[in-house]
C-alpha cells in the first residue's frame, strides 16, 4: 500500500496538496482557481472527476478559492469541519460536503483525522491522512505551537509545516502595520525560529520522517535554501539527528514524496 504526496502550490497566492494511494486521489487544500487545479491535475495524470474528495483546512482564500467551482464541476466531494462550510456558505452551495473531526472519516481508502490550529479563521484544522502503514500530516497558517499539535504530527511520516517568515524581514516589509501585527499574532503564521522549534518537538520522539517547509513569504521570508539551512543550523544546535528537508515552492508544483522511498536520504537538506 503506497502514499504519494506532491505540492501543487504553497504560498498566499495559494496552497494545494495532491495526495494519492493505492486507489484514490485527493486534494487537501484548494486555493488556486479551479480553472488551474484542473489544468494541474490533469497535469499529473489526473482526471478532476475521479477525485475521492477535497479536504479544505479552513475558508480561507488561499486554501479554498477554487473548491466550490471545482467540487460542483466534477461531483466530488468537500471534507471540512462544520465551521470552516459556515463560512465558505454559499460557495458549497449544491457540494456534498462531509464533516471532519477527531474522530476521523474514512476517504476512499484513507482515514482522515483533523486537529485544531491557531489562526484567525472560523475553524481551521491541521490534517493527518492514513493510508495503511503511512500517514502525512499538514499543518499549515497556525499562529502559534500548542502543545496537542506536537503528538499529532509525531504520527506521520511526512510532517508538512509553514515557515512563513522571518520576523526581523517581516517587520521590513512596506506591508502595514495592521497586515505585519496579523501575521506576528497568535492567530497568525509561524516564524522560521517558530517552525524550527515546533520541528525539535516532534523530533524528540526519534522516529526518522521527511518535512516539508511551506507556505513561505515571498516577501517576509529569505530565499527557500536560506530558510533549509536556518532550519538546519538550529536542528542541529539542540543536537537533532538531520532530517529530509524540502520547501514547498510558493507558485509552482514541487516537493514530491512517495511511501516507496521515503526516509531513503534522510540525511540530505535539498530544495525539490
Amino acid at each position: 500500500m503506497s502514499l504519494h504526496v506532491r505540492s501543487l502550490a504553497s504560498g498566499s497566492s495559494g496552497n494545494a496538496f495532491l495526495v494519492r494511494t493505492t486507489e484514490d486521489t485527493l486534494l487537501v487544500d484548494a486555493g488556486l482557481s479551479a480553472r488551474q487545479l484542473e489544468r494541474q491535475l490533469r497535469e499529473h495524470d489526473v482526471e478532476p472527476h475521479t477525485l475521492s474528495g477535497i479536504v479544505v483546512s479552513h475558508e480561507h482564500h488561499d486554501h479554498a478559492q477554487g473548491v466550490g467551482a471545482l467540487a460542483r464541476r466534477f461531483a466530488v466531494p468537500v471534507i471540512c469541519t462544520a465551521g470552516t462550510a459556515r463560512a465558505l456558505g454559499s460557495v458549497l452551495q449544491g457540494v456534498d460536503v462531509r464533516l471532519c473531526h477527531v474522530d476521523g472519516i474514512t476517504v476512499g481508502d484513507a482515514e482522515l483525522w483533523s486537529f485544531p490550529i491557531p489562526h484567525d479563521a472560523a475553524e481551521p484544522v491541521g490534517v493527518l491522512l492514513r493510508h495503511g502503514m503511512w500517514t502525512v500530516g499538514i499543518a499549515l497558517d497556525c499562529g502559534h505551537v500548542q502543545a496537542h499539535m506536537v503528538p499529532a504530527l509525531q504520527e506521520a511520516d511526512l510532517v508538512v509545516v509553514e515557515a512563513n517568515h522571518d520576523r526581523e524581514r517581516l517587520l521590513a516589509t512596506v506591508y502595514p502595520w495592521s497586515t505585519k501585527h496579523r501575521i506576528l499574532s497568535d492567530q497568525g503564521h509561524l516564524s522560521n525560529l517558530q517552525a524550527a522549534q515546533l520541528l525539535e518537538a516532534i523530533m524528540q520522539d526519534g522516529r526518522p520522517r521527511d518535512v516539508w517547509l511551506a507556505h513561505l513569504s515571498e516577501k517576509a521570508n529569505d530565499h527557500p535554501r536560506s530558510v533549509i539551512q536556518f532550519v538546519r543550523n538550529y536542528l542541529e544546535m539542540v543536537a537533532l539527528p538531520p532530517l529530509s528537508l524540502s520547501v514547498a515552492q510558493r507558485d509552482r508544483p514541487s516537493a514530491s514524496w512517495h511511501s516507496d522511498q521515503a526516509l531513503q536520504q534522510s540525511d540530505l537538506f535539498h530544495i525539490c
